[in-house]
């Protein structure tokens, strides 16, 4: 039975990604490589060798859903629908109840979600820049490894790239038609997406903070003119309650707490920093925090390596190999970012993911400790990287085969 639930979930996907790609004919060739290089590595990972993380977390947080979907389950649901580290085991549990357990079934949700960011970055792509450069980000989407990877596994990083991506394309349809219908998209996209990690929040505070702002400018110069929009005075409202909510204290998320907490460097050095550098895969020690003056200039730096690492000085073991390759890839994606950086600044839509990216590689900067956790986590922002430096992407193309006439 829990064979049958995998093949016929596998068949859904395969049908649902047909159906985009008959919908929107220039992406389906993109679709359909991504979906068979998607399932390539599944095969590998469920019967070659495990890919990084396959057969750590990946395993537990298949495990968690099994047990959660027993013992009145539907009686204790309630308690699981709230944002924390197991949130995806939670959420996972549902067709685990109903069906039964069946492992093939979460990594066709994963690798469903995995195919839906590359048709939802080629819809942003056409709005920031245009059609040609659209496919090259999804191509670029499609092929990167690591996001490759973690679409195939039981892990939660696929859904919060593709949540986080939702919103970014409430972003761009908000300044591009300033649409109520956008502001839906981009609060629907970071709230799903910290269900998930709770400081995926950070880039819907950004936002807030960016909008607010400019509607307080703009509220400024229509008052020395007489004139008071009542759009962007509702932004200003609106806004303002939700980020003083945070500021005095009400709100405390996962992972980030309260405010007070989030600003508080001993809380940060005991209880986050200091603790994540651990393992064979760990930053420098000289790279923990003991006093609030080290935090300006070893922040900037541990969110080097969340970026960069590992450097060829940190790899002691032949696995190390593939962080270094992964972290060559970011190095040119960055490298193309800073090519491209007037363009961006020039553009307000650029410039707040540029600003939203920045902030999420501080946060996960101070967070994270060692460059195996490192991979895992910036992959989640993969597709921000690609799309900054999109108009700079090689052009992809594939060699023809060519028809050999028989020597005679």
């Amino acid at each position: 039975m829990y064979n049958l639930v995998g093949f016929i979930s596998i068949l859904a996907v395969i049908l649902i990604t047909l159906i985009i790609g008959l919908r929107w004919p220039a992406i389906l060739k993109v679709l359909l490589i991504a979906l068979a290089v998607r399932f390539l590595f599944l095969i590998v990972n469920n019967h070659i060798f495990y890919l990084p993380d396959g057969d750590m977390d990946a395993i537990n947080f298949e495990q968690f859903a099994w047990e959660r979907s027993q013992n009145n389950f539907l009686k204790n649901f309630n308690k699981f629908l709230k944002p924390d580290a197991y949130f995806y085991s939670s959420m996972l549990s549902v067709p685990y109840y109903f069906f039964g357990r069946s492992i093939l079934l979460a990594q066709s949700l994963s690798i469903l979600f995995g195919v839906g960011s590359v048709f939802l970055g080629w819809l942003v792509t056409k709005k920031l820049w245009d059609n040609s450069i659209a496919i090259k980000v999804a191509w670029s989407i499609a092929l990167f490894p690591s996001i490759i990877s973690y679409s195939v596994l039981t892990m939660r990083e696929v859904y919060i790239t593709f949540f986080l991506l939702l919103a970014i394309y409430g972003i761009v349809n908000w300044y591009r038609s300033r649409n109520y219908k956008s502001i839906f998209f981009i609060f629907f996209g970071f709230i799903a997406a910290t269900f998930f990690h709770g400081a995926s929040i950070i880039g819907l505070f950004i936002f807030l903070l960016i909008i607010t702002l400019d509607s307080i400018v703009s509220t400024f110069k229509s008052l020395l003119n007489y004139r008071i929009n009542p759009k962007i005075l509702k932004i200003i409202i609106f806004s303002s309650i939700i980020l003083g909510l945070y500021m005095t204290n009400k709100i405390s998320i996962p992972y980030l707490q309260t405010f007070d907490k989030s600003i508080n460097p001993t809380f940060l050095t005991e209880t986050i920093i200091n603790l994540k550098v651990k393992g064979d895969a760990a930053y420098p020690e000289w790279t923990k925090i003991y006093s609030n003056d080290e935090l300006f200039y070893k922040i900037p730096i541990r969110s080097l390596y969340f970026i960069f690492s590992p450097f060829p000085w940190d790899v002691s073991k032949p696995s190390h190999l593939i962080g270094v390759l992964d972290s060559f890839l970011y190095m040119i994606l960055v490298y193309l970012i800073f090519r491209n950086l007037k363009v961006i600044w020039k553009d307000p839509t650029l410039r707040i993911i540029l600003l939203i990216l920045l902030a999420y590689i501080v946060i996960f900067g101070v967070g994270v400790g060692n460059f195996g956790s490192g991979i895992r986590h910036r992959s989640k922002f993969a597709i921000e990287f690609i799309l900054l430096a999109a108009p700079l992407i090689p052009r992809f193309t594939f060699p023809k085969i060519k028809k050999f006439k028989k020597i005679l």
